[in-house]
């Protein structure tokens, strides 16, 4: 019933996938204001959602805004996993017979009113999240929805590329034989989709549509401490379902709390059939190593790398650069970490400029931003976990110790919310040949190691190397050498990783562009699944066929 209300958004997310040029299919969302999304987020104060399979348990859950502090006091239906995983099973034979057509209808329509719902969903992502109004509206609100659509229409493509009914005939001696084939695509089963806590809708839509397109019924596992934004796009799947008369329960929330995981025994459990994760290397190895039961997509952290050789405008380059360590306070994954400059220093159009003085310059820049309010509260928002504060004061601790403090994580003065967990990048320069330590993978949250090397050769050695080892989602460079571009890019390609260079403009550093950008590459420890190629829908169906003799 949605899938023609739908059909020219779903042909051209198609031919967007195929050109892989700038395309979206969602208008922008406008911000609401903070008094406006305190409303929002208040109308759940109290609220009990029931999304998932008939259970008598449930848990308010432990949401606390970054911004005032508050619990937002939501309670869920909590079905064990084995109750989730009953009813995913009960439905699955409904949702499979519902055909491919009914299926993406239903998950465009969902995309549809979820972009219907823009503003209330940046506020509830925003006060779950820490993400500023304005990203919660586009890289959790339009972007991620694009990228939901991409999945879908990258399922859909998939498949229909097979003919549903053939007439095949051979000739066989001197007799000629005539079947009818049938070619019909099959779910896999049951799939777990585990959101993370800071950017829970940009890798669950595509996963959850997935799924929901090719017919496997998923149970949606957010991060414990933020929930409410899934909850309400899983709401609003289980209400498009019932209007298609298709079982609500093909789409379910499962939730859990820090001190009693489910999704681990949830993915073991041999009727979990695809498993979708997006957090922690050290659960995303676990996952990868222990589930044997089901087909695993991960993406988890890696050491992002930035390599300053050679700029047309040094402060324009700081800008940019200053502005890729604060956005969203460093909790991306996409966030630079790893920052080299070469003991010559960084050649410029106006001359070479010195180590230190780039150092000052990235200094001065984050200051910048930092003493604008308005506009850092807009680009760095808040901490999302306590835990990533403290974790930051203990490394800005260290370093201090060590003499490699260049730059403390102080707060900025949010203008609407005093209170917020706001603070804006560590600095930390060493030097590897004098023995200083650098990190064992990913620092979550706004830290960067400035890192001193002979040239930039030694720069690429030391990062690819480094890719090989932690991973890597994006990787950076500055360099005017195009033929030097096209070699540090081969060497990263030869690691696994992707590489953008000279990114200087208004667009963020970490933007990754729906049906065109391919997000990780599954080449290096930082995830084994890309977004979205044809690897990351095809293992979610597989073909089945009968055939039958006929007269000729």
């Amino acid at each position: 019933m949605f899938f023609e209300v739908h059909l020219d958004l779903l042909h051209a997310a198609v031919e967007a996938n195929l050109s892989r040029t700038a395309w979206t299919g969602f208008t922008p969302v406008t911000p609401p204001d903070s008094q406006q999304a305190d409303t929002f987020v208040g109308a759940y104060d109290g609220a009990v959602l029931q999304l998932s399979t008939a259970s008598t348990s449930t848990i308010t859950a432990d949401e606390v805004s970054p911004y005032t502090g508050k619990s937002l006091n939501v309670t869920y239906s909590a079905p064990t996993a084995r109750e989730a995983l009953d009813g995913a099973a009960r439905v699955a034979a409904d949702l499979r017979d519902a055909g491919v057509q009914r299926r993406v209808g239903v998950c465009l329509e969902a995309l549809h009113r979820i972009h219907q719902r823009g503003p209330e969903f940046a506020a509830v992502t925003s006060h779950t999240t820490g993400q500023s109004l304005n990203m919660a509206c586009s890289g959790s609100g339009t972007n991620a929805l694009d990228r939901g659509l991409e999945a879908v229409a990258m399922a859909w493509a998939a498949m229909n590329r097979v003919p549903s009914e053939v007439t095949w005939q051979q000739t066989f001696g001197k007799t000629p034989v005539t079947l009818r084939k049938r070619f019909r695509p099959r779910p896999l089963g049951t799939a777990l989709v585990i959101a993370c806590a800071s950017f829970p809708a940009w890798n669950a839509y595509p996963a959850i549509l997935a799924n929901l397109a090719t017919g496997n019924p998923v149970l949606v596992k957010p991060h414990p401490r933020s929930i409410l934004a899934t909850a309400l796009a899983v709401g609003i799947m289980r209400d498009v379902l019932t209007e298609a008369d298709l079982p609500a329960d093909s789409v379910q929330l499962l939730v859990d709390t820090t001190e009693s995981p489910i999704a681990g025994d949830v993915a073991t459990d041999p009727a979990t059939r695809i498993v979708d994760f997006t957090g922690s290397q050290r659960f995303g190895n676990w996952l990868e190593r222990n589930v044997s039961n089901a087909l695993v997509f991960t993406e988890t952290a890696g050491v992002n790398t930035v390599i300053l050789d050679s700029v047309q405008d040094l402060a324009a380059t700081m800008r940019t650069l200053a502005g890729g360590l604060s956005l969203f306070s460093g909790q991306m994954c996409t966030t630079p970490q790893n920052i080299y400059i070469p003991d010559a220093g960084v050649r410029t159009a106006d001359g070479v400029v010195s180590r230190d003085d780039v150092v000052a310059a990235l200094g001065a820049a984050i200051d910048d931003l930092a003493g604008a309010p308005r506009r850092a509260a807009a680009v760095c928002g808040a901490l999302q976990s306590d835990l990533t504060l403290q974790s930051l004061n203990s490394l800005a601790t260290q370093a201090e110790t060590d003499g490699t403090l260049v730059r403390n994580p102080v707060t900025y003065a949010h203008p609407e919310y005093p209170q917020a967990r706001a603070v804006t990048p560590l600095l930390i320069r060493v030097d590897p040949r004098r023995g200083d330590p650098l990190p064992d993978g990913e620092q979550f949250g706004p830290v960067a190691y400035l890192i001193d090397c002979a040239d930039r050769d030694a720069a690429v050695e030391h990062a690819t190397a480094s890719i090989r080892q932690h991973g890597a989602i994006s990787s950076y460079l500055y360099c005017t050498d195009d033929d030097a571009i096209d070699g540090i890019a081969d060497a990263y390609a030869d690691a696994g990783a992707s590489l953008s260079a000279n990114l200087v403009s208004s667009m963020p550093m970490q933007y990754a562009a729906a049906y065109s950008d391919y997000h990780v590459t599954g080449l290096n420890p930082a995830g084994n699944a890309t977004l979205t190629d044809e690897s990351f829908v095809a293992g979610r169906f597989r073909m089945v066929q009968d055939r039958r003799q006929v007269e000729g």
